[in-house]
């Protein structure tokens, strides 16, 4: 499965992804405001071989993608199907994504939220869209407004980074 736009590849990962995950998934300028890394070698290994299983999942749950510019992997973007603490019903789906940091700025990760959410309506028939973000992440919050999302919610506490819980921000958009 590939989804083009016009300046990306959002595409399913590849074994051969390694070393190109490993160089975003590893900073821990990315990895500041999620829940994960920064990833070791074994980490970034156990991503590539869940993504792999994601794609002949049936029924498929989980969409990740390789963000791609120029045939370089920059970043993922993942829409996951069914329930959560933030998407309980059952015809939305949560959206997430990192970029490599020398890729921020670019406009590509709302680029790539965009076709995802795109994808989300027509291909899969989602009705909703959501998203969490920290609050002090600026540039994931506009993302997710450039794509279309409006904040919604806030939740305390919502997320453990570092070993600390850490609020959330909830955005969402109908399809």
């Amino acid at each position: 499965m590939e989804i083009s736009t016009e300046r990306l590849a959002l595409r399913e990962y590849a074994q051969a992804d390694q070393d190109a995950v490993h160089a975003f998934a590893s900073d821990p300028r990315v990895c500041g405001f999620v829940e994960w890394g920064p990833n070791t070698p074994e980490d970034t290994r156990a991503f590539l071989r869940a993504c792999l299983d994601e794609q002949t999942a049936d029924p498929r749950q989980t969409f990740s993608m390789a963000i791609g510019v120029d045939g370089r992997v920059l970043g993922s973007i993942a829409l996951m199907l069914g329930a959560s603490d933030v998407a309980p019903v059952e015809s939305s789906a949560e959206i997430g994504y990192v970029l490599a940091a020398d890729a921020w700025g670019n406009g590509y990760a709302t680029e790539a939220a965009a076709a995802m959410l795109d994808f989300a309506r027509h291909t899969l028939g989602m009705r909703r869209v959501v998203a969490t973000c920290r609050p002090e992440n600026a540039g994931s919050i506009r993302v997710l407004e450039k794509a279309g999302l409006r904040r919604t919610g806030f939740l305390p506490g919502h997320k453990i980074i570092g070993g600390v819980a850490h609020d959330s921000l909830v955005f969402a958009i109908d399809l």
